[in-house]
């Protein structure tokens, strides 16, 4: 099987390095790209596309986040993992809208990597959340405006345009909260919130 390229950006040599050498011991990967700076990465993705994008986006430079976004404009199909030193719910969930499909703290044990890479891969999401407050359910904001418009009755289609999202971010934020409320589907799920005084 031929390795699939990634991409790695990160201000500091040490986390590129520790990355590269991580992701170099998995012979279903290869190292293709790794940059400094968000202009660098756009740059030379550009040259060689990679199919696999592990960035810090809020770098110095402040030009992180603008690189995924633009490089999930050229290439939505593009897994991106978001690996950061920073995350809060609103960090999480500006990436997730982009289309980023892992938000990963950099305290999280670097041997969890391809597992997560693996789960990226195969289009399902992972993101470390923080319970909103003023809510006994830990919902996020994010969820319970999802959860809102599926008591109007609206589908996945019709959240992700109102929100201006993806239908897998749509599914995405849907499971969480059927987790967090215990619920088996969405009506459940709204009912529950609705019952709460959350919706």
């Amino acid at each position: 099987m031929k390795p699939i390229g990634v991409a790695l950006l990160d201000e500091y040599p040490l986390w590129v390095s520790a990355l590269a050498d991580l992701a170099g011991r998995d012979p279903s990967l290869r190292v293709d790209v790794t940059a400094s700076s968000g202009e660098e990465l756009v740059a030379r993705w550009q040259e060689r596309p990679c199919p696999i994008v592990i960035a810090e986006p809020w770098l110095r430079s402040d030009d992180g986040l603008d690189a995924i976004r633009t490089i999930l404009g050229i290439d939505p199909a593009v897994t991106v993992i978001a690996f950061s030193r920073v995350w809060d719910n609103g960090h999480v969930q500006q990436l997730l809208d982009l289309g980023a499909r892992a938000y990963v703290p950099k305290s999280t044990p670097i041997d969890q990597l391809p597992g997560i890479i693996g789960t990226a891969r195969q289009g399902l999401m992972t993101a470390p959340m923080r319970a909103a407050g003023g809510s006994a359910s830990g919902l996020t904001p994010r969820e319970i405006e999802v959860l809102r418009l599926v008591s109007l009755g609206e589908g996945n289609d019709a959240i992700a345009r109102a929100l201006r999202i993806t239908e897998r971010t749509v599914k995405f934020h849907l499971q969480n909260a059927y987790r967090k409320l215990g619920a088996r589907n969405r009506t459940e799920a709204a009912a529950l919130a609705r019952r709460e005084g959350v919706i």
